[in-house]
């Protein structure tokens, strides 16, 4: 093992989840400006916002989904590096 490069690619990868993590917080911070501004439109009936509030659920269920697929790859990367 070549000493040398193992350090870089470990400080390449942690500013890589570095990145990955910034853009997490500015994506959640972004989400709750854009839901502190939302004034929900009146509805006759429950379904409908029921409706809009299961579309909300799956969105944030795909984004928590793609973190978790970015950091168990990170995190696959990092053990790679760690036993080479």
């Amino acid at each position: 093992m070549d000493h040398a490069t193992h350090p870089t690619d470990t400080d390449a990868l942690m500013a890589e989840v570095d990145a990955l993590l910034q853009q997490v917080s500015a994506t959640d911070a972004r989400v709750d400006a854009l839901l502190d501004g939302w004034a929900p439109l009146p509805t006759a009936d429950t379904t409908s916002a029921l409706r809009r509030l299961q579309r909300t659920a799956r969105h944030a269920a795909r984004l928590t989904a793609l973190v978790e697929r970015q950091q168990a790859a990170l995190a696959a990367e990092l053990d790679a590096i760690e036993a080479g």
